[in-house]
């Protein structure tokens, strides 16, 4: 039985200061510096010897005499059982520690693969939505005209522009940044070096690409 976690605010998989005593002392028996049958000390003077306090021995003693490494007898001390219990206290101490850093290194995984998921699903939507316009500007012939900073385009939506009365052709989508919106909303405002998908007759598109170029100016509506 491995020995339970203390409570307090130490990061998780920290020891507490009573653990690494009991470790300390066992390894200590383990390494054959306290023989069995040997009295080590009395609580008080571990105490001092490890500056804590006697309750803090009194707990690591505890997890030694639950698994027979030693023995608290009352007028006589702290005696030592077994060193082979001592040894294998120490090696399930080094076992749960791997243990612990695996699972430590498991859940920073899990968190790397979930924000993973989360750019692929983002990306995957990217991909769908603009392949899809590129369909459609395949399809129907869409040809792209470029929004010039002199344009009275910008800062108009393609609906508050009015450009289907104005040209007859249609903006199927607006390309910016490397990002397409289709069917572009009302609230979309036009800014300078947006590329408008269009799709309607030369004329139409000779119109629009006038605008787009500030080489005409918006008819009020």
């Amino acid at each position: 039985m491995l020995p339970q976690r203390g409570a307090g605010s130490r990061r998780e998989g920290e020891l507490a200061r009573y653990e690494e005593i009991a470790l300390m002392l066992a390894t200590d028996i383990a390494r054959g510096r306290y023989r069995e049958g040997e009295r080590i000390y009395g609580r008080s003077v571990l105490a001092g010897q490890y500056s804590v306090s006697p309750e803090t021995i009194r707990k690591a003693v505890a997890l030694l005499q639950a698994r027979e490494v030693v023995e608290a007898v009352a007028g006589s001390g702290i005696i030592v059982l077994s060193r082979q219990a001592a040894s294998k206290f120490v090696e399930d101490f080094e076992e749960f520690s791997t243990l612990e850093k695996m699972g430590k290194r498991l859940d920073e995984l899990l968190e790397q693969r979930n924000r993973l998921n989360a750019e692929i699903e983002r990306l995957t939507k990217e991909i769908v939505h603009y392949k899809d316009a590129l369909l459609k500007q395949v399809l129907y012939n869409a040809e792209e005209i470029k929004i010039e900073s002199n344009s009275p385009l910008t800062g108009k939506s393609v609906q508050s522009a009015g450009i289907r009365t104005l040209t007859g052709v249609t903006v199927t989508a607006v390309r910016r940044h490397g990002i397409l919106y289709d069917s572009p909303s009302a609230d979309l405002a036009l800014q300078a070096g947006d590329v408008l998908l269009v799709v309607g007759d030369k004329e139409g598109k000779e119109k629009l690409r006038a605008l787009a170029g500030g080489e005409a100016a918006l008819q009020d509506q």
